[in-house]
């Protein structure tokens, strides 16, 4: 292949690049020398529109008022996915006296899916939990701006919001309404924010536009550092963190959501969404110190805990008294496992959580998180 760089006298544009391209460059450039409208060339970098750029990738969304309605998108996600869609066509088996395998197909029914992960926010933790765990929460007002939104999910109403999507780049947006989470697992690691990662699925994966004027919002990481865990007896909210013990913890949810399909000559994608009985799971690691020694006597007799873990971000504005925001995660249940394992020179153990429904506190899960906004857009 021909070197620019070590024989400028000679600029053969190789590697692909078009006489098209080349004059486009050429004009932009105007009486700039050739050899260096080559060099560039050469390289892919030129003022010709492309498209379908990874990084202008963006997502939208809105809280449908009616299941699978479409909505104009009413605010940007801060996440990362991919829009799937999965058509199941059907081949008839023939014998024609051939060896075609395939002479005809139809289309079956279809499959949508919008796997999301993203950094889990004051701000945004609460619209997604409109999915994940109770719809229709509204923020409580105290402290002058502080609004708590307090998720506590319902034991005998499918009462989850559902939402609209849209997700693309600049050459093409993908619309997916009907989108409800299935599973959604929040991940709290030393050296991070807590993560999270949502398994959406939804009725079809369909070309759309934009829905263009949507402001950009200011949001806050829950930091792992300055979350803290306490653990207590079943029928009250434990207040006692623990310090130099508390290490990492994963909260893991699943809805168990079941897509339905309906032969109602209209079309192959879903005609609804069934739901199962509802599942949570809490792991926690620790230091294995004394405390956590007499804390795995507790699992080895099944007695009934309350694990709590609250983090704490920077004060809400105009609060009175000053009030910092929070997000606050309440676990009754009963360890079913206490793992031992280390983490460079100490031992450590992972005891996992599973919910139970406490009578006292009434629920299975609860998860509040404070913050200075009147509505969630």
């Amino acid at each position: 292949m021909h070197d620019i760089d070590r024989d400028p006298i000679r600029p053969l544009i190789e590697g692909g690049i078009s006489e098209r391209q080349l004059r486009a460059w050429a004009a932009w450039q105007g009486d700039k020398d050739i050899e260096r409208r080559a060099y560039f060339a050469r390289r892919g970098v030129f003022p010709i529109s492309g498209g379908g750029e990874v990084a202008l990738r963006k997502i939208q969304a809105a809280l449908e008022v009616t299941r699978g309605t479409d909505l104009a998108a009413t605010r940007k996600v801060y996440a990362k996915g991919q829009m799937t869609k999965e058509a199941n066509w059907q081949v008839p088996e023939e014998d024609r006296g051939t060896f075609i395998s395939q002479y005809r197909s139809s289309l079956g029914i279809v499959t949508a899916a919008f796997p999301l992960s993203g950094g889990c926010t004051y701000e945004d933790q609460p619209w997604w939990n409109q999915l994940w765990l109770k719809g229709g929460v509204s923020g409580v007002l105290s402290a002058t701006s502080v609004y708590t939104y307090t998720f506590v999910p319902t034991p005998a109403t499918d009462d989850l919001k559902s939402a609209t999507f849209e997700w693309g780049d600049d050459t093409q947006a993908f619309q997916m309404n009907y989108g409800m989470i299935d599973t959604f697992d929040i991940t709290g690691a030393l050296d991070s924010f807590w993560h999270f990662d949502a398994g959406v699925i939804g009725t079809d994966m369909g070309s759309t536009t934009f829905t263009g004027a949507l402001s950009d919002r200011t949001c806050e990481d829950i930091n792992t550092y300055l979350t803290r865990l306490a653990l207590g007896a079943a029928g009250a909210v434990p207040s006692s963190y623990m310090t130099g013990r508390f290490i990492s913890f994963k909260l893991s949810g699943k809805n168990n959501l079941a897509r339905k399909w309906f032969a109602d000559g209209v079309a192959p994608t879903i005609g609804g969404i069934g739901r199962g009985k509802r599942e949570f799971e809490l792991e926690v690691t620790m230091e294995g110190n004394a405390a956590t020694i007499t804390e795995r006597g507790v699992w080895e007799a099944g007695t009934n805990r309350v694990a709590r873990i609250t983090a704490t971000g920077t004060n809400i504005p105009a609060s009175s008294p000053t009030t910092p925001k929070s997000a606050d995660i309440v676990v009754p249940g009963k360890w079913r496992a206490f793992a031992v394992g280390e983490r460079d020179t100490n031992t450590i153990v992972t005891g996992t959580l599973m919910p139970e429904y406490d009578a006292t506190l009434a629920y299975d899960l609860s998860f509040a998180v404070a913050n200075g906004l009147v509505s969630l857009p």
